[in-house]
């Protein structure tokens, strides 16, 4: 994991942050109306690359690799 905790901390709640905000702009108008389409789907493609950025993080941090290397 190259990411630290805190990183990964601050990934979610960055997801979380762009979340509200893509629902707000869907929810925002009287039922039936139309939302801007195009703003949601760019918040959700945030959403999905902050995801793949942590699901993809498979390597140890360099921390964890100095640690080992030392017992």
């Amino acid at each position: 994991m190259q990411h630290t905790i805190q990183q990964l901390m601050d990934k979610v709640s960055a997801m979380h942050g762009l979340a509200v905000q893509a629902h707000r702009e869907k929810y925002k108008k009287p039922h039936g109306q139309p939302y801007d389409v195009f703003k949601v789907t760019m918040l959700v493609e945030q959403i999905q690359a902050l995801a793949g950025d942590i699901y993809n993080d498979k390597e140890p941090h360099p921390k964890l690799v100095k640690k080992e290397k030392k017992e």
